[in-house]
């Protein structure tokens, strides 16, 4: 079990890279299309490529913001709770975040290989979009075993306290 999370890790750790690499590029990319529509010459297809861009870097930053408790919180009411009942409230709301996520994967994985099957491609420059659905809908299995984790690790600190 441990090198399943070892991979989940690695694979956390490379989506933040790549999410990274998205929103740089979508500053690049941004920044070199209003400069080039100074001269009048935009880059053409570049605000469907941004919004490819956007689409990846909120998937790919997903599982490492999950995981390093990046996510905002209202936690006024918790935070004056007891160890024991915030780490239920953690559990439960692991759970269901879970649940959600299996089943947000799994239709995003059966949307993307709809639209491989439709031959579904973007309106400028035909680029296949069942790929960002894919790579999205990956994503999102990553980030359940991130909250499959959290879940398992807050149950242990559970058993002992």
């Amino acid at each position: 079990m441990n090198l399943l999370w070892k991979a989940f890790q690695f694979l956390s750790d490379k989506s933040k890279t790549a999410g990274a690499v998205c929103l740089v590029g979508m500053t690049v990319l941004t920044c070199a299309d209003i400069v080039g529509r100074l001269f009048k010459y935009p880059i053409f297809g570049s605000v469907e490529l941004v919004t490819f861009m956007g689409a990846l870097a909120v998937a790919f930053a997903l599982p490492f913001t999950h995981q390093t408790n990046g996510h905002i919180g209202v936690e006024l009411v918790v935070r004056r709770l007891t160890v024991k009942t915030r780490l239920i409230i953690h559990i439960v709301t692991g759970l269901a975040g879970f649940a959600l996520f299996v089943v947000v994967a799994w239709r995003m994985a059966v949307y993307g290989l709809n639209l491989k099957q439709a031959g579904e491609v973007s309106m400028n420059l035909q680029l296949p979009e069942y790929l960002i659905v894919l790579t999205v809908a990956a994503c999102f299995i990553v980030l359940t075993f991130v909250i499959l984790r959290g879940v398992i690790e807050a149950f242990g600190q559970l058993r002992t306290k």
